[in-house]
């Protein structure tokens, strides 16, 4: 039996025991903390075109050392990062919920945005230790020859993620190669000459920022400009101590400012290329100079982008028990609630079979999962807006959640809104074609659909073709439902035009795990950008993926640390970080994950039942 198989094997031991202590007397002993409002941010002033001029000047007369570094000097780098990571860990976390606002899992919800970053350190790490060609744990081929790397999670993590599995699938007639880069230096190859690339940070999420810097420079092999965004710049000064070791080294280097800088950088002379987390518009800006595409890109230099989604989140029909629904329920809420909507990959359509006898059911549920939540503050520019105007379609929708009183909150405060839901919707009525970045959600309900295939297939139609974007979706379906139409199930996986595709958890949870591949489904074009081009993340480093699925278990133990109802995760993740980064001590990273248990145990929050029935 291999590692990973072990650790496996071990974590599936201990869910038994986990469920059982998540029903007992140690379960839910920290209470959801009072919501905290945010506050508006005043960004940090711009920098001059001179600075920008003199950090890409430095950058350039680095960018030959940084393609000499070899896998070994990299790998120390990304050592010396993690430590500077996790001590800052906590500071980075009280910027966001001063910016954000903190509510039911105070200061652990802006920490648990941190885990991604911890993860592809060390996920990256792991690759340059094994020069750029690690081992993934399986290579398969599918029933129509196109191959999948198993790749997550590996080592330990499968004792604290036991049944998860994440795969890479490669684009059809390609073969698994990996670390272009790494391998043509490793066969003698001369490097390259270097070359500067331009990250523009997304305003929404820190661990997008810092995983497009670290793919920058350790996938494609470019020193980076960093130019963070207006909205969230004030974790730029934190991110350059954690990245110190790099910055001292002339690799990366941050700037400030708004849009006219970041078009400044991006037609810069010693810039080679470019990379964007944001909107279609400000990509077809920097493209055509206007949010529509018109005529030819101005820029001929490389430009890669994720650039969001309409979410669907895909619900079988199938025997679900109650446990189940709350379960499920949990996972839609926390892929709408987390970071307030904000998000790329925020849920905003549950899509269910207008025929299924428990539909209804699980509505009512989620509803209550909504109601029992603290009503969040719409922090992103614009993002109140947007609610108002979900509001102004759909008359109908459902506010819900526990309201935030204004009084005893700072001056100056940003107010917190109600969810909306939606139910009942056709296809029509649904709107699909732009991100409501807020948090609000649509039910969409298939009719005369001719059983469960039929419906698997109408969902997957519905969502490739009015959706609009191909960067993340999620289904979920019970087990024997899975067994009983497991060619229906494969096909609708398959079928799925989106760069990641999540079984049975939130689409979060697909950009958490790092070494699965993060981007829009290939194919399209600057005139026709979608969710964007390219792919980051990718610890693996394969040259030719199509796609990431992961398949998480159909239940899991306790409260999971990316669900609204994990509300421990302050004291838990100092102790889950300690463990990630110890796995070559087994018996000291058991020692952590110990530790992480008792405290998911104790914020484990039954959200999703009624207010009367928590625990």
């Amino acid at each position: 039996m291999n590692k990973t198989a072990f650790w496996n094997g071990f974590g599936c031991m201990l869910q038994p025991i986990l469920k059982f202590c998540d029903r007992t007397a140690i379960t839910g002993k920290v209470k959801p903390r009072k919501a905290i409002l945010p506050l508006p941010h005043t960004p940090i002033a711009a920098s001059s075109t001179t600075e920008v001029d003199n950090a890409l000047q430095r950058l350039d007369e680095h960018k030959q050392k940084w393609v000499l570094v070899d896998t070994k000097q990299r790998a120390a780098l990304l050592t010396a990062c993690l430590k500077n990571f996790m001590a800052l860990a906590k500071d980075m976390a009280a910027e966001g919920t001063r910016a954000k606002g903190s509510y039911e899992g105070g200061i652990g919800d802006e920490m648990a945005s941190l885990t991604p970053v911890v993860s592809g350190i060390l996920e990256y790490r792991e690759a340059m230790m094994a020069g750029g060609q690690r081992k993934p744990l399986q290579v398969y081929r599918r029933p129509d020859g196109q191959q999948v790397a198993v790749v997550w999670p590996g080592n330990m993590v499968p004792a604290f993620f036991p049944g998860f599995v994440g795969e890479i699938w490669l684009q059809p007639g390609q073969g698994p190669s990996q670390g272009e880069v790494y391998r043509h230096k490793a066969e003698g190859g001369l490097p390259g000459p270097g070359s500067v690339a331009l990250v523009l940070g997304a305003g929404n999420q820190v661990p997008v920022v810092a995983l497009d810097i670290l793919h920058m420079l350790f996938a494609e092999d470019r020193v980076v400009l960093a130019k963070m965004n207006p909205v969230n710049d004030y974790y730029g000064p934190l991110l350059r101590q954690a990245f110190a070791p790099l910055v001292q080294r002339g690799f990366l280097e941050f700037v400030y400012g708004g849009a006219d800088l970041g078009s400044y950088c991006c037609h810069h002379g010693l810039v080679g290329a470019v990379h964007l987390t944001g909107s279609e518009a400000t990509y077809n800006n920097i493209m055509f100079g206007s949010p529509r595409p018109t005529g030819s890109p101005r820029l001929s230099k490389r430009v890669t982008a994720e650039l969001g989604n309409v979410t669907p989140y895909i619900i079988v029909p199938g025997p679900w028990s109650r446990d189940d629904m709350e379960y499920h329920a949990m996972n839609v809420a926390s892929g709408l609630a987390q970071n307030a909507g904000h998000n790329c990959i925020a849920a905003e359509l549950v899509i269910t079979d207008a025929s299924w006898p428990l539909r209804g059911a699980f509505l009512a549920t989620l509803a209550t999962c909504l109601d029992n939540l603290q009503r969040r503050a719409p922090w992103y520019p614009g993002s109140a807006a947007r609610i108002d105007a979900f509001k102004a379609r759909f008359p109908g929708a459902t506010p819900l959640g526990q309201a935030v009183p204004g009084k005893g909150q700072a001056p100056g405060h940003i107010p917190s809104e109600p969810w909306q839901l939606v139910t009942g919707l056709t296809p029509e009525q649904a709107q699909t074609r732009e991100e409501n970045w807020g948090g609000v959600l649509q039910e969409v309900a298939l009719r005369d659909c001719h059983g469960t295939a039929d419906f698997m297939r109408q969902a997957v139609d519905f969502a490739n073709e009015q959706c609009w974007g191909t960067l993340a979706a999620s289904l979920f379906i019970h087990p024997e439902t899975q067994q009983q139409y497991a060619d229906a199930f494969d096909a609708a996986v398959a079928g799925l035009r989106y760069g990641s595709v999540t079984v049975n958890a939130p689409s979060l949870v697909g950009f958490s795990a790092t070494p699965l591949v993060w981007g829009a489904f290939p194919g399209h074009t600057p005139q026709d950008i979608g969710s964007g081009v390219g792919f980051v993340h990718n610890t693996y480093l394969y040259d030719h993926p199509q796609k990431s699925v992961l398949r998480a278990p159909w239940r899991y133990s306790p409260q999971p640390l990316w669900s609204v109802g994990q509300i421990g995760l302050g004291a838990a993740l100092p102790w889950a970080f300690k463990f990630m980064a110890s796995q070559h001590n087994p018996a000291l990273a058991l020692s952590y994950l110990v530790a992480v248990a008792v405290h998911a145990l104790r914020g484990s929050w039954a959200v999703a039942k009624p207010q009367k029935e928590k625990v």
